[in-house]
C-alpha cells in the first residue's frame, strides 16, 4: 500500500516540475497562455498537497526526510491558506502578468514558492530552515520587482537590502546554536535546541531574540519594520500582493512553531516559556501600536494597507506569545486554541490582503480616489467593504472569528495583552471606516478597474464569508499539535 507521505511528496514534486516547465512553454510565443495554465495547474497540485497533509495530520503529525520536515495540523492549515491566497493572486494578476517584460517568470516562480513554503513551514532543522528561507526569500525579491512600474524596481532594491540583513542575522542564530555545548554543528533538531542547564536562560533568550530579529524583518515586526512603508506602501501592489498575502503566511507559521518548540525544549528545568512569551508579547504590543497609529496619519490607501499589515502582525504575535506560554506550562488545550487563533487570523489576513494589494496596484492609491466606487463598480466596492470589515473584525466574517479566538486564547496568558489588542482593534476602526465611507459616498469614481481584479476581490469576499460561517466548527477538526 502506498503511504500518504509518498503521495504528498509526489504532488509536491509535481508542483515543482510545473514550475520548471512553465517558462519553457512561453519561450517561442510570448502571447501563449500555456505558462498561465501550467501555473494554475501547479497551484491545484499544491492544493492537493495541503488537503492531504491536513487530512493525515488530524490524527498524527507527518515526518518527512528523516525528521528534517514535520507537518502538523497547524502548519497544514497554513498551507491550505497559502494555496487559497495563491489562487486569488493568480486570478487577479494572471492575465496581466503575461504583458510584463518579466513574463513568463512569474508563472514559474509561483510553483517554486509553494514548494519552498512546504519546507519552510515544516522545518525541523536549522539548516533546512536556512535552505528553504533562501528559496522563498529570493523569490520574494523577484516578485516585488516583476511589474514594469518604476516603483517596483525601487522597492525591490530596498527589499533585497533588508533580506541581506535578515539572512545574516539568521546565519548568526544558527552559529549561536552551534556553539552551545550540547550539539555538533549539524545537529539542530528543534526538539532539543538548547542545553538543559540552569544557565540556559540567557542563551535561550538570546536565541529567541536573534530568531525574532531575522524573521521579524520578513513579517514587518517592530522595530525591524523600517523597510515596510517603502516596499509595501510604495511598490507596485500587484507584486506586493503575493509577498504580503502568500509568502508572509509561511514565515508566520515557522515563527509560531519555533517559539512553541523553544518553550518546550527545556520544560521542567527552567521557565524559558515565560521569557519567550514576554519577549514575543513586547514585540506584539509595539508592532500593533506603531502600525495602527501610523495608518491614522496617512490618506494613501496602499500605505494604510501596509501599516495595517503591521498591526495584524502584532495581533497574531499576541497569540504566539500565549502559545509559547501554554507550551511551557504544558496546557495542550489552550495551546491548541492559541495556535488555531494564529492560523485563522493569519489566513483571514492573507485572503483579504492579496486582492486588496493587487487592486491598489492597478488603481489610484489615494483614499479620495475610492469615492463613488459603489455606483461605478458595485461588485468590487461591496467586495472591498467585506474584506475591510473582515480585517476590522466585524461578524460574521472570518476576521471576526480570528480575533475572537485570538483574544480568548491570549486572555489565558495576559489580560493586559488582550486589553491592548482590543484598544488597538478599536483604533483601527477609524481608518477602516474612513476608507469604507469613501467607497459608499456619492461622486465620480476615478478608478479604472480590470475584470480580473473584480473577480479576485469577489472570490476573496466569498471565501471570507464562507470560512467565517464555518470557522466556529473548524476548531473541533484540528486535534494534533507537534510538541
Amino acid at each position: 500500500m502506498i503511504g500518504i507521505n509518498f503521495v504528498i511528496e509526489f504532488f509536491l514534486y509535481l508542483t515543482l516540475a510545473f514550475g520548471l516547465i512553465a517558462p519553457i512553454t512561453g519561450v517561442s510565443n510570448k502571447e501563449s497562455i500555456w505558462p498561465l495554465v501550467i501555473s494554475a495547474i501547479s497551484i491545484g497540485t499544491f492544493f492537493i498537497v495541503a488537503i492531504l497533509t491536513l487530512y493525515a495530520s488530524l490524527s498524527h503529525y507527518l515526518v518527512f526526510y528523516n525528521g528534517l520536515v514535520i507537518q502538523d495540523s497547524f502548519t497544514s492549515v497554513i498551507l491550505l491558506g497559502i494555496s487559497i491566497t495563491s489562487i486569488i493572486f493568480l486570478v487577479a494578476v494572471g492575465n496581466i502578468g503575461a504583458r510584463w517584460r518579466s513574463s513568463p517568470a512569474m508563472y514559474s516562480l509561483i510553483p517554486l514558492t509553494l514548494f519552498g513554503l512546504f519546507f519552510l513551514t515544516g522545518s525541523n532543522d536549522a539548516l533546512m530552515l536556512l535552505a528553504s528561507w533562501l528559496i522563498v526569500s529570493l523569490v520574494s525579491y523577484i516578485f516585488v520587482s516583476l511589474p514594469d512600474a518604476k516603483e517596483s524596481k525601487q522597492a525591490a532594491i530596498r527589499y533585497v537590502m533588508v533580506g541581506m540583513i535578515a539572512t545574516l542575522i539568521l546565519i548568526a542564530w544558527i552559529a549561536f546554536l552551534a556553539i552551545t555545548p550540547k550539539h555538533a554543528p549539524m545537529e539542530f533538531s528543534f526538539s532539543s535546541l538548547l542545553p538543559l542547564t540552569k544557565g540556559s536562560i540567557r542563551i535561550a533568550s538570546m536565541a529567541v531574540l536573534l530568531f525574532l530579529a531575522a524573521l521579524g524583518f520578513k513579517v514587518g515586526l517592530f522595530p525591524f519594520h523600517w523597510w515596510l512603508p517603502q516596499v509595501y506602501g510604495r511598490g507596485d501592489g500587484r507584486g506586493i500582493s503575493f509577498v504580503a498575502g502568500v509568502i508572509k503566511l509561511g514565515f508566520i507559521a515557522i515563527i509560531a512553531r519555533t517559539m512553541v518548540v523553544f518553550s518546550y525544549s527545556i520544560h521542567g528545568v527552567d521557565p524559558i516559556s515565560n521569557y519567550t512569551a514576554i519577549i514575543v508579547a513586547v514585540f506584539a504590543v509595539a508592532t500593533m501600536i506603531y502600525g495602527n497609529i501610523s495608518a491614522l496619519t496617512t490618506r494613501n490607501f496602499q500605505m494604510i494597507l501596509s501599516y495595517s499589515s503591521m498591526a495584524h502582525t502584532g495581533y497574531i504575535f499576541a497569540a504566539i506569545a500565549a502559545a509559547a506560554y501554554f507550551a511551557g506550562i504544558d496546557n495542550p488545550i489552550l495551546l491548541k486554541l492559541a495556535l488555531f487563533a494564529v492560523a485563522l487570523q493569519t489566513i483571514a489576513y492573507g485572503i483579504a490582503k492579496t486582492p486588496l494589494f493587487a487592486f491598489v496596484g492597478d488603481s489610484n492609491k489615494k483614499l479620495s480616489d475610492l469615492q463613488g466606487m459603489l455606483s461605478s463598480h458595485p461588485v468590487a466596492a461591496v467586495s472591498i467593504l467585506i474584506l475591510l470589515l473582515s480585517l476590522l473584525g466585524v461578524p460574521p466574517f472570518m476576521g471576526f472569528w480570528g480575533k475572537v479566538y485570538l483574544f480568548i486564547s491570549t486572555s489565558g496568558y495576559s489580560l493586559w495583552l488582550v486589553l491592548i489588542a482590543l484598544i488597538n482593534s478599536g483604533i483601527s476602526s477609524v481608518y477602516y471606516i474612513i476608507a469604507s465611507r469613501e467607497i459608499v459616498s456619492k461622486g465620480k469614481s476615478n478608478v479604472k478597474l480590470s475584470k480580473t481584479y473584480t473577480v479576485a476581490l469577489l472570490i476573496g469576499a466569498i471565501v471570507i464569508i464562507v470560512l467565517g460561517i464555518y470557522s466556529p466548527f473548524l476548531l473541533k477538526s484540528i486535534s494534533s499539535i507537534y510538541y
